[in-house]
């Protein structure tokens, strides 16, 4: 049994402790509370969401399409997403356009090769770390948001273009373990650029790699070249999360492609195929 000294002291032990407890607990809540942001971890990455996990999303516009423009709105409305429109150069801007070489591709094309030449320009100058590039006819997959999720989690830091979305590509080695529908891949080729992210050094090197002044080819034929080489570190999705929606193509005699999605926002918002 302890004595009655002893006891005493025991108790003002226990009571300091308390005391000194109760002090870290009320420090922690103040400051807690003085930075609300901590109490809701998602209101941090809101903005990544609504950019489905990049910097920005630019969408390479043709100004007279204002049909795809109300499109991609409606799309963007509906899964929550803030699209940048950038203008496109066109087969009229002849002035632009004689500054560059042509490699056998028509004005058309050409155009289109500038338009996305530039946007790697901004993501230098505006200092962004990684872009989504879009071209104003997609259409997206009705998990889109949640896929891209589960697919940044699986992509290297080193990455430097991402398909998002893709044309005639093989399926190449699956880059981590995920057992989703939609999963990473190496890239083997991909064609088309109506939907993939360019990193902040893989803008860098495709600004020296793919000069406009002496072009290998039409813009995705050229970049798939460069990945081919060994020069750009690039990872596809497969099955691709954003498609083209398969309207008439803006480039003559270039037949407009149709890849269907497993499920498409535009055929859930009530839209058609003409």
């Amino acid at each position: 049994m302890l004595k009655p000294k002893t006891k005493r002291c025991t108790i003002k032990i226990y009571i300091s402790f308390l005391i000194i407890l109760l002090i870290s607990l009320s420090l922690w809540l103040r400051s807690l509370f003085n930075h609300p942001e901590d109490l809701n971890l998602q209101k941090e990455s809101k903005p990544s969401n609504r950019t489905l996990g990049f910097d920005r999303i630019f969408v390479v516009h043709l100004d007279r399409r204002t049909d795809r423009r109300e499109r991609l709105n409606e799309i963007a409305s509906y899964h929550g997403l803030e699209f940048d429109y950038i203008s496109a150069i066109t087969k009229d801007d002849e002035q632009i356009l004689r500054k560059y070489g042509s490699a056998d591709m028509s004005p058309s094309q050409k155009a289109c090769y500038l338009s996305h030449y530039f946007v790697y320009k901004q993501i230098i100058d505006k200092g962004y770390n990684s872009v989504l590039i879009l071209e104003d006819d997609a259409d997206f997959e009705l998990n889109i948001s949640s896929a891209m999720a589960d697919i940044h989690r699986d992509l290297p830091a080193s990455w430097e273009t991402l398909y998002v979305g893709h044309c005639f590509e093989g399926v190449g080695e699956q880059v981590g373990k995920s057992s989703q529908v939609h999963r990473l891949h190496k890239s083997v080729f991909p064609m088309c650029t109506h939907a993939y992210a360019v990193s902040h050094s893989g803008a860098r090197k495709l600004i020296n790699l793919i000069d406009p002044v002496i072009p290998r080819g039409t813009i995705d034929y050229s970049i798939a070249v460069v990945i081919d080489e060994g020069k750009i570190t690039s990872y596809s999705v497969h099955p691709q999360l954003i498609a083209q929606w398969g309207d008439p193509s803006d480039i003559p005699n270039s037949q407009a492609l149709t890849f269907h999605l497993l499920n498409s926002t535009l055929h859930f918002l009530g839209y058609n195929k003409t």
